[in-house]
């Protein structure tokens, strides 16, 4: 026992160092594709690591008019994606992974509509269209509640890519896990959603 005792004490030591460790590295500045800190509340475009493919808000959807807007991913090669805010509720300089954070597509110069321009999952749980991402919810709300994460296997080491998880929970509200952001074809949109797919790898663009 006198022998097992010092064991147990120094197994228990190591266990918590290694959590507080991970906790620590888990919780990271985001860059952009240049290396650069990404700004707190100022406007980027996203897209692949690879060329083409960014993201836009639009107000269409197999030609037909939708209020709130939808973002896309625009699958041309030269498409330039719209600009979007991605706010820490605790005013910071700088986004970090892992915490919660809303998405705000800004103004949009697309036809007049009176609904939020803020990313929106109306519910994670269920099956498209209901966990499709739209707009129209309010900054900080459950619905509304976004977490970036660095990209397990990077396409390319070289770059700084990410991945997008909703997290209900983190806000209040909601089932207690996250859910990966996928692309989910909609009548030939390419759209995002909850749906457990391979979850969808992004780079950060400054404007």
């Amino acid at each position: 026992m006198k022998q097992t005792l010092p064991c147990v004490l120094l197994l228990l030591f190591i266990i918590a160092t290694t959590s507080l460790f991970s906790s620590t590295t888990a919780d990271q500045d985001v860059k952009d594709s240049t290396g650069n800190k990404v700004l707190d509340n100022v406007p980027y475009r996203i897209g692949p690591v690879t060329k083409g493919g960014q993201i836009k808000l639009t107000d269409t959807i197999a030609k037909k008019k939708v209020c709130p807007f939808n973002p896309v991913q625009d699958p041309a090669q030269n498409a330039i994606g719209s600009q979007f805010r991605f706010t820490m509720p605790r005013k910071t300089k700088y986004l970090r992974t892992s915490s919660v954070i809303g998405i705000d597509s800004g103004s949009s110069k697309l036809d007049q509509c009176n609904e939020s321009t803020f990313w929106t999952v109306p519910d994670a749980e269920a099956k498209p269209p209901s966990n499709l991402i739209t707009t129209g919810g309010g900054f900080d709300q459950a619905i509304t509640c976004f977490q970036i994460v660095g990209y397990p296997k990077p396409t390319n080491p070289k770059v700084h890519s990410y991945m997008l998880q909703h997290c209900p929970s983190f806000c209040g509200a909601g089932p207690s896990t996250c859910f990966n952001i996928s692309i989910h074809m909609d009548n030939g949109v390419r759209r995002f959603s909850t749906t457990g797919g391979t979850p969808f790898e992004f780079v950060f663009y400054k404007v």
